[in-house]
């Protein structure tokens, strides 16, 4: 009886012990920090810088102002823009802590003015942009670049493609720059492709390291195919373009181009989507400092191309003859009223 209760009290006080000093307090910082140049169809391109900031504390009432945090943004010109967050959301106490969420977003789309809320070119600066987080009694300093990496075009029968159309009955040749390039994924990173989880296991069974895996950089390259509709679209076999693709596997050591598809691959009115991206997971921490205890920060930078491509028939010889019948009109019609 007596070793069962010395056994039960010195039990208890290592889980006194365990709970007092494993369990961090309340009261964190966590800053992720993403920046994305996004490349359409080599026509337009959207610059985003986008962060997320996620903050713990005992009670609730420790979040008082949080709703007017402002995030900074100075461009190597030394022109500052201010951004109030885009959404905000404080979740009362569980367990023993009370959560708080702000996002903010700066967005300069060439093609979409309404979703900008930057001065057009405003990101086209290759050089870092300083980011400055300030809250209540915190302040958060950091710096990010958008990667200029990749490149991307398509070509039919050696010419460049234009106007987002492809001509049917015609293959499709496709570059890119890097013409190498790996680790790359061909289907997104989830928790449900079991299999891809079971190879993760297995790797950290073996190395004893049980932290997930970060590859920096890292490639996404997919080909799609959808029917014109709006619908949604199919990958189109990853063995077409994935060096060493394995069946029910997302992931492939390396790849390289140019790739040829034949014009079978395609039928007239698929949309094909080819989507090329490279992400780079900076070092943990490496990138944001602030003043006092108990902050983190993740900082990822993307560079993206993504091609929509519509397949259509090439125009007659005489649909070219009526276009050009009707460039030599309207010429002639130009040519004599500025005679007159």
């Amino acid at each position: 009886m007596y070793r069962l209760v010395c056994g039960g009290l010195i039990l208890w006080a290592l889980l006194g012990f365990c709970a007092a000093n494993a369990i961090p307090e309340a009261g964190h910082v966590r800053i992720q920090c993403a920046a994305l140049r996004l490349n359409v169809n080599n026509y337009s391109l959207r610059h985003q810088i986008k962060v997320v900031v996620s903050v713990s504390a005992p009670e609730v009432t420790d979040f008082g102002g949080i709703e007017e945090s402002v995030l900074t943004i100075t461009a190597p010109s030394g022109a500052t823009l201010n951004f109030s967050p885009t959404s905000f959301d404080i979740r009362p106490r569980v367990f023993k802590a009370a959560n708080a969420t702000l996002l903010f977003k700066a967005i300069d789309d060439s093609a979409d003015a309404a979703v900008s809320n930057v001065p057009s070119g405003f990101f086209d600066a290759a050089e870092p942009y300083t980011l400055v987080l300030t809250m209540p009694g915190r302040r958060f300093e950091g710096a990010v670049s958008f990667s200029r990496y990749l490149a991307m075009h398509v070509e039919q029968q050696g010419q460049p493609v234009r106007n987002f159309c492809l001509a049917d009955e015609t293959g499709m040749d496709l570059y890119t720059t890097p013409a190498e390039f790996g680790p790359v994924y061909y289907k997104h990173q989830d928790i449900t492709n079991f299999v891809f989880q079971l190879a993760n296991m297995d790797a950290a069974i073996e190395s004893q390291d049980y932290h997930p895996p970060v590859e920096s950089p890292r490639y996404i390259f997919q080909v799609r195919i959808g029917d014109g509709a709006g619908g949604p679209t199919q990958l189109l076999d990853p063995a077409r373009y994935i060096d060493g693709y394995t069946s029910h596997l997302i992931r492939s050591e390396r790849t390289s181009t140019p790739l040829h598809f034949a014009a079978e691959d395609f039928n007239d009115g698929d949309v094909v989507v080819v989507d090329f991206e490279r992400q780079d997971t900076l070092e943990p921490d490496s990138v944001f400092s602030g003043y006092g205890e108990g902050y983190s920060s993740e900082v990822v930078v993307k560079d993206r191309i993504v091609y929509a491509l519509k397949v259509e028939e090439p125009p007659t010889a005489e649909e070219l003859g009526q276009v050009a019948s009707s460039a030599v009109l309207q010429e002639s019609s130009a040519a004599g009223d500025s005679g007159g």
